[in-house]
């Protein structure tokens, strides 16, 4: 008997099937394997015919069950809904939503609208919105990663600070998450909207590199050939001097590695709304 009977018999077995044998065999239409024919005869002598094409059978499960990528997909996205922080004022805008009054606004609210419709297929695939406060770049930048997102893109939104505070939470006890991980999600994500980067608070008393600088340098390294978002009030004197003439100046390089520079100029709006 082949193991495909066997297999049959054993399972008809199981289910206390009695009265089972093998009356032929058949070619099975979808992958031309041979099939046996069993025929069993229930307790009320009525006979039946069993021919089902295991391998056909096994198959199709496999055809049900994720693929390896589809569930490395799932876990970044889980990743960026869980540990996203995205501030009330701006969660839920969109781009069109957004009031230009200037001509630097208008320029970013236009380069944010074609690189979504434009994702993956532009000449850079980054963004750099920089300005001072209160010009709508978070906004914007959140809008852009949204949309993306309903688009079936994992995307993700946090402030350096924010991130730098999910960091340091691995450094404690019964912690849900590690670093390792934390930069590995960070890594795999289709789209990083990095906001506010200079814009953490840090302790440091001279000019040599802090730890805040060499966390914000490792997401930068990681993201310098991906597709990212980053938002900031600083230039890049001001960044230096912020994270030191070393690791300021890599972490300006990376950021600026195949992205579009957008300067913007206004009102502080949130001085208006005080």
């Amino acid at each position: 008997m082949n193991s495909a009977a066997e297999a049959m018999r054993n399972n008809m077995t199981r289910l206390n099937l009695k009265g089972i044998k093998q009356i032929g065999t058949r070619t099975c239409e979808t992958c031309e394997k041979q099939i046996p024919i069993m025929q069993r005869i229930d307790a009320d002598g009525e006979v039946h015919e069993v021919s089902d094409c295991l391998n056909c059978q096994t198959n199709e499960i496999r055809k049900s069950l994720p693929k390896i990528e589809d569930l490395e997909t799932r876990k970044v996205a889980g990743f960026s809904t869980r540990y996203e922080r995205v501030p009330s004022k701006i969660r839920g805008k969109t781009v069109s939503e957004y009031k230009a009054e200037t001509e630097t606004e208008r320029n970013m609210r236009m380069a944010v609208a074609e690189y979504i419709r434009d994702f993956g297929k532009t000449e850079h695939h980054s963004l750099i919105l920089k300005g001072s406060m209160g010009l709508g770049k978070s906004h914007l930048a959140y809008a852009t990663g949204a949309a993306l997102r309903r688009n079936g893109y994992a995307t993700m939104f946090i402030s350096s600070d924010d991130l730098l505070r999910l960091i340091k939470s691995t450094y404690q006890d019964n912690k849900g998450i590690d670093e390792i991980t934390i930069f590995s999600m960070i890594e795999k994500l289709d789209l990083l909207v990095f906001d506010e980067i200079g814009a953490e608070y840090h302790n440091r008393k001279d000019d040599h590199e802090t730890w805040a600088s060499e966390q914000i340098l490792k997401v930068v390294e990681l993201r310098e050939d991906k597709p990212t978002i980053f938002t900031t009030n600083y230039g890049s004197e001001e960044m230096e001097r912020k994270y030191g003439a070393i690791q300021g100046g890599r972490i300006i390089s990376r950021m600026m590695s195949g992205a579009k520079s957008i300067k913007v100029e206004g009102r502080d709006r949130r001085i208006q709304e005080f």
